[in-house]
């Protein structure tokens, strides 16, 4: 197959992660991967693992130039001549609706977020077939998009790298840096890991280490990630919140970090505060778990399908700061089994790779 997947850029966050994991596993399967961006620091790993890259701009949402831009993108289509294309979000999926229009190539979507239900948003689920990272995804889709057949609906879960995100390859001297550096040496590390914005509820943690100030003083939340785009103000509220409530000391903000796999070793909790907006499935989460780091998660959303109350970790009501607070309590006092081998056998970058394919042979046919 020439399989052409087109997202908006290929710099952070889980939908870029995906896509490069989805290109090198196409590639060692034998096929043909494109993918189609506006650029970004992770095309070149595209090329490296034996893909091709295409840039075009699929990302900016100015009306006035998506006529044009659809027309570029109808000849690249003509082009490059792909069996079925994957679009991975909105802008890329009206732009490939508009410039496939007559060519008539078989569609897929992935729906990677519980983005706010409308027009906008509904291209999301008018592809030929729809993927969906977890049942909350597809219960979003039945709830607010009934008219979507049931037979276009896919759940197929994200997958963890787990040659990356592998105990027995951490880089030992770096971690004891970034401990030194931050001052975590003899701390109970909280992390929360993810673009900072409204919707994490990194507040959530904060007001939770402030509720065990007194009582546990060796507590520390570790905030890793720069503030989503047009957010940077939010990002200078959560560190006066810190101050305002006495914890500036206690709360770690280290901007975007690349060794994502060691900060997971080195804290002891990872925390996913979703308050208002539930993750689609939760990848940072998945990938603490194959790292043997236990997580305290909001009860909603894509982490359901991945946390198991008790066993990986524990399920707070979102927003709840005093539940939260009890779960890092009950987090240091419990000793957890393993828990790579669930993430191992479940959410792996092989089995989504698998299934995607399986749904693009059966599309085709």
């Amino acid at each position: 197959m020439r399989i052409l997947q087109i997202l908006p850029s290929l710099n952070d966050g889980g939908v870029e992660r995906g896509t490069v994991d989805s290109n090198r596993l196409y590639v060692a399967a034998g096929h043909e991967s494109i993918v189609l961006s506006a650029g970004g620091k992770r095309a070149a790993q595209i090329e490296a693992d034996g893909g091709r890259h295409v840039t075009l701009d699929v990302r900016s949402k100015n009306p006035l130039t998506v006529p044009f831009r659809a027309h570029a993108l109808r000849r690249l289509l003509r082009a490059l001549r792909p069996d079925l294309i994957h679009f991975r979000s909105r802008v890329p999926g009206w732009l490939t609706l508009w410039a496939n229009r007559p060519l008539g190539i078989p569609t897929v979507s992935t729906m990677h977020g519980l983005n706010h239900p409308g027009l906008y948003s509904s291209v999301m689920v008018r592809a030929d077939r729809v993927i969906c990272v977890s049942t909350a995804g597809r219960d979003f889709v039945r709830a607010h998009y009934p008219w979507v057949p049931e037979s276009r609906l896919t759940v197929i879960p994200r997958g963890v790298d787990l040659d990356a995100f592998d105990p027995a390859r951490l880089d030992r001297a770096w971690m004891a840096d970034f401990r030194k550096r931050w001052g975590l040496e003899g701390r109970f590390v909280a992390a929360a890991i993810g673009r900072v914005s409204r919707l994490k509820g990194v507040d959530v943690l904060i007001r939770a280490v402030a509720a065990l100030k007194e009582e546990w003083p060796a507590l520390t939340a570790l905030v890793v990630g720069g503030p989503q785009k047009h957010q940077e103000d939010y990002l200078a509220e959560l560190q006066a919140l810190a101050r305002d409530l006495g914890v500036a000391d206690r709360v770690v903000f280290t901007g975007s970090q690349s060794h994502i796999p060691e900060i997971d070793a080195l804290a002891d909790v990872l925390c996913s505060c979703n308050v208002s907006k539930p993750e689609s499935f939760g990848r940072t989460v998945a990938e603490a778990l194959a790292m043997e780091t236990p997580v305290i998660a909001a009860a909603h959303g894509g982490v359901l399908d991945i946390v198991r109350d008790g066993t990986d970790g524990f399920l707070v009501p979102p927003g709840d700061v005093p539940a939260l607070a009890d779960a890092l309590r009950r987090a240091r006092d419990t000793r957890f089994g393993p828990l790579r081998p669930h993430i191992a056998a479940t959410f792996t970058a092989e089995r989504m790779a698998a299934a995607t394919l399986a749904l693009y042979q059966d599309l085709l046919a």
